[in-house]
């Protein structure tokens, strides 16, 4: 593991804990990111960092019309197997990567990390999240699911964002709300798994509370690591059970135990299926690990986990958007289908590239 900056941070009781180790950081509050050295831009750094992005919205995009299909059987007897963009509005994101830009919005807006408090603000303020936008926050076309809108209308009554996440049903099945908008927290902190971990622990309370919010603290640190200097399938994958608290780690171990005796992703499902599923597909508890689980049997190929996660059924647009942003962000843009990725951004006027430079910009800058 490399040496990374310092990271302040301040507890419930005021006190000062530089450089905690994660487990004793359950219920701090972070207020402030140090990095006690300058970061130098990598050649490749850019096309790691919009590889990330550029890997979440093709896997959203390629999972989405099957997310609703339960079973990966019910996928095969309606498309075969999913190899590109398919079914009614082709292409079309949902809110997994909505929800993940309007994250990159704010910290660009500030120009560095922000908090939980502050994304609530920021929210609040956001005709997206209005009223009108929450009555329909069940629909995949547009705005933002239920989480990100409690968190809104919290921030409205006054309630600041590091206790919105109270509000939200989710947390009493560590819902992905917070996993799903962790991608510019692992950028911003890239190479720096542990400050990434801490970062995303304090996110989280925007939209989670519980195992929600530790299954996004060790997603995030292995999103950190993807995009180091020299990260590895290997190292992602220990920075990502490393990171992960004594409560979720068993979920992590379990699918990446079944993952190690499969070559090929399709071969793979019915075992996951037996071993990893959760009462609620939803669950960060069954799509982070069978993210991790694809990215592993891939072998860090955006395309073929992407494939693995579109066809898994379930969750599928969250767990083919999370293989593919954790598998770009190892191997850069160049390795993610050129034509898709063209059209999703396309279909959903999207400039993912625009969004990797301003990002990579904001790090520069803390």
């Amino acid at each position: 593991m490399k040496q990374e900056g310092q990271l302040a941070c301040i507890d419930e009781e005021g006190i000062g804990k530089p450089n905690v180790d994660y487990p004793m950081l359950r219920g701090a509050r972070i207020i402030q990111h140090q990095i006690t050295e300058p970061r130098r831009q990598r050649p490749d750094e850019l096309e790691k960092i919009h590889g990330c992005l550029a890997g979440l919205a093709v896997g959203d995009a390629m999972g989405r019309p099957t997310e609703l299909l339960l079973h990966y059987r019910k996928i095969e007897r309606k498309y075969g197997r999913v190899e590109g963009l398919v079914g009614r509005k082709a292409g079309a994101v949902t809110d997994d990567t909505r929800l993940t830009l309007t994250v990159a919005d704010a910290i660009i807006e500030k120009g560095r990390m922000i908090t939980s408090d502050e994304l609530v603000k920021f929210w609040k303020d956001d005709p997206e999240f209005g009223c009108r936008k929450f009555l329909v926050s069940y629909r995949r076309d547009e705005g933002y699911w239920i989480g990100g809108h409690l968190a809104a209308w919290g921030g409205r009554l006054g309630i600041p964002g590091h206790l919105t996440g109270y509000l939200n049903f989710s947390s009493l099945f560590a819902g992905n709300e917070a996993a799903m908008m962790m991608a510019p927290v692992g950028i911003l902190f890239r190479g720096r798994p542990e400050s990434a971990a801490r970062a995303a622990l304090e996110l989280s309370r925007v939209c989670i509370v519980g195992q929600g919010a530790e299954m996004a603290s060790s997603w995030a640190a292995a999103i950190a690591e993807a995009l180091s200097d020299g990260g590895t399938v290997e190292s992602v994958l220990e920075v990502a059970t490393q990171y992960a608290s004594t409560r979720i780690r068993p979920y992590i171990e379990k699918a990446l135990e079944v993952a190690a005796g499969f070559t090929d992703v399709y071969e793979a499902r019915h075992f996951l299926y037996m071993r990893c599923l959760k009462a609620i597909a939803i669950d960060s508890r069954e799509t982070v690990p069978m993210a991790f689980a694809m990215f592993k049997i891939a072998s860090g190929d955006p395309m073929t986990a992407i494939r693995g996660g579109a066809n898994f059924g379930r969750d599928s647009d969250t767990i083919a958007g999370m293989a593919g942003l954790l598998s770009g962000a190892l191997t850069g843009v160049s390795s993610i289908d050129r034509g898709i990725l063209e059209t999703v951004c396309d279909v959903n006027g999207l400039d993912i590239q625009k969004y990797a430079a301003q990002l990579a910009d904001v790090n520069q800058a803390m």
